[in-house]
């Protein structure tokens, strides 16, 4: 997917700024909205800075991000939609109740968690808007970690997560489609498993803590 889109990201905190960034350097306009106005105005700054450190003109790429203190204007006129907000279940609910009713009808909405289920996160959505919810967890720091895992749910609609992974493709990024949505999807698991090993290994006497840490 080479065609810019209108993105907006709700979030520009940790993750929201980098995402913000990453799609603003593939061309994308950028619609930045945080509820909390220090946040907001910060991302840009903290933008700057990675762009600086990687070598990269930053006007280019933050003439593409607009600002928005009003999630209904910055939702207007978008085809993709990401939150990137605090890992809260009830608040991410809500969040997508209200894009429900603010967001062109077409537009993709896409959710950045690394743990919860998107089928959680959509309950309480119709089955037409569902049908337009997916996941799409980045590692941080989302500007620089390629791997981006694209969450298929039971009412995902093919289309819907064939053109995320494009899309998120088209970014110089490394997607990986997510066929069930597990909880912690892969990358989290695969974590865990290898913590809980490291964790039986020194609990049974086969090494030390020192020797896993090596």
């Amino acid at each position: 997917m080479n065609t810019p889109v209108n993105v907006c990201v709700v979030g520009a905190g940790l993750m929201g700024h980098g995402i913000a960034q990453t799609f603003a350097q593939a061309g994308h306009a950028i619609f930045l909205f945080d509820v909390d106005k220090n946040t907001l105005e910060l991302a840009p700054l903290l933008i700057e800075k990675n762009l600086r450190q990687m070598g990269i003109d930053p006007k280019p790429v933050l003439d593409n991000i607009e600002l928005c203190s009003d999630i209904a204007s910055a939702v207007f006129s978008t085809d993709f939609i990401i939150e990137a907000i605090t890992e809260n279940l009830w608040l991410k609910q809500a969040l997508f109740s209200s894009l429900a009713e603010l967001a062109p009808s077409h537009a993709i909405l896409a959710s950045n968690t690394s743990v919860i289920p998107i089928t959680d996160i959509g309950e309480k959505l119709s089955d037409k808007v569902r049908s337009r919810l997916v996941g799409t967890h980045w590692w941080n720091p989302p500007h620089l970690i390629p791997l981006v895992e694209i969450i298929k749910t039971s009412f995902t609609d093919d289309a819907v997560f064939e053109t995320t992974f494009d899309l998120i493709l088209s970014l110089g990024k490394q997607p990986v489609k997510v066929f069930q949505d597990v909880p912690g999807f892969i990358g989290n698991r695969l974590q865990h498993a290898m913590w809980r090993e490291a964790l039986y290994l020194v609990s049974t006497g086969v090494c030390d803590a020192e020797t896993i840490d090596l």
